[in-house]
């Protein structure tokens, strides 16, 4: 029974980096976040888990998705790799593998000017798609492909897919608010916040739609510790709205 909270606690948690994931040859800083004492608490009892079980590839992705949301890439990506070695029909690991994959690659030092690195993102972030695409009813696998191409954006090759899981998960949530964690409805409408923040640029109906998730996300919580940079970016949405 725990193992299956921890699952959703986990699942609450986000890739909350407002960075370029991909910038030319030069390697992006994913400078690591901190950990809440919660956090610490799933870390100690997660890495105890596989300590007693190395072989469970569903603890492997839990431990790999947090040290993920945390910038511990490398970290993540051993784990999840193994996860995804094991069990590569389990979509919600091979998802969460391969978007991984798109900060490694953005991580990384490109002697071809970058396009390798370019090379590298775009096709972690395709079998993103086709995980979720292969998973178009799961929840866990869409919620983690539109997080991941909301932040990614354009250079992801596959940003309009953001507004497709847009139309897939606000019907849902709003048709039974109480069947999904407020932490999770927040990302949902974080990454939202975002993506037409992203989208926008200088149009000012589309940063109206970016301001109104944000105020939606705002109203259920405090912004998480993982999206500290995105809530500071969307902060400044709503001076630019009110400065206009």
């Amino acid at each position: 029974m725990f193992k299956k909270m921890l699952t959703i606690l986990i699942s609450s948690l986000l890739i909350g980096n407002i960075v370029a994931w991909f910038s030319g040859a030069a390697p992006i800083d994913f400078k690591k976040i901190d950990y809440s004492k919660t956090e610490v608490e799933q870390l100690e009892f997660l890495t105890a888990e596989l300590g007693e079980d190395q072989s469970d590839p569903e603890l492997m992705l839990q431990l790999g998705q947090l040290y993920s949301y945390h910038n511990e890439i490398n970290r993540a990506g051993e784990l999840l790799g193994a996860a995804y070695q094991q069990d590569p029909q389990n979509m919600l690991i091979k998802a969460s593998y391969f978007s991984n994959e798109g900060k490694l690659a953005g991580a990384m030092f490109d002697p071809a000017m970058g396009l390798y690195k370019l090379f590298r993102l775009r096709q972690a972030m395709n079998q993103v798609d086709e995980a979720a695409l292969q998973a178009s009813s799961d929840f866990d696998v869409r919620l983690v492909r539109l997080l991941t191409f909301s932040f990614v954006g354009e250079v992801s090759g596959h940003f309009d897919r953001v507004f497709e899981d847009e139309d897939w998960f606000i019907p849902l949530i709003e048709k039974d608010t109480d069947a999904f964690p407020t932490e999770v409805r927040q990302l949902v409408y974080l990454a939202l916040a975002n993506a037409y923040r992203v989208k926008g640029q200088d149009n000012r109906d589309e940063l109206n739609i970016a301001l109104d998730y944000f105020q939606k996300a705002e109203s259920l919580a405090e912004c998480p510790n993982t999206m500290q940079d995105a809530c500071e970016q969307l902060s400044q949405v709503v001076v630019t709205l009110g400065e206009a």
